[in-house]
């Protein structure tokens, strides 16, 4: 192998190793196979009725550089106004699992409102370990998702 061959594949092997942090800095937020936020459901119905409810391309809104899909007009409107305010955070993956410096998709049908704030998780798990402890939990998760980029 020559100095130059050489030097060209150590280059290329460190490089991968920049690969999935890199990869998990671009998907800043949770999709479904389909590419929708928070696989099609209706991130403002946890406010209005308590409950995860499935939203509808008919009232969509692309923000964050995916679509979001809301059950009626008004509160398309409304997630449109003001889309950080009730976008899940951590992108809605599992607040527990970025607590742990992993990258994993929430489940919306697990979620909590904490302080005024959407949490969701993979399991029922992750949001019963949150109500014992939430704020170490998110504490832990905000500097994993800081770290992503």
């Amino acid at each position: 192998m020559t100095p130059f061959t050489r030097r060209a594949f150590i280059l290329s092997a460190a490089s991968l190793c920049l690969v999935p942090p890199a990869l998990a800095a671009q998907k800043r937020v949770s999709t479904g196979a389909d590419g929708v936020a928070l696989q099609g459901y209706d991130t403002r119905a946890y406010w209005d009725d308590a409950m995860a409810r499935k939203g509808s391309d008919t009232h969509q809104v692309d923000w964050n550089g995916v679509p979001w899909h809301f059950s009626t007009k008004a509160e398309a409107e409304i997630f449109a106004a003001s889309p950080a305010r009730f976008a899940p955070q951590f992108g809605g993956f599992c607040t527990r699992a970025m607590s742990f410096k992993k990258v994993v998709d929430g489940d919306p049908e697990v979620w909590r409102i904490f302080e005024g704030k959407l949490y969701l998780f993979a399991q029922p798990k992750g949001g019963k370990a949150f109500d014992k402890s939430a704020t170490p939990m998110i504490a832990k998760a905000q500097a994993h998702w800081d770290s992503l980029g």
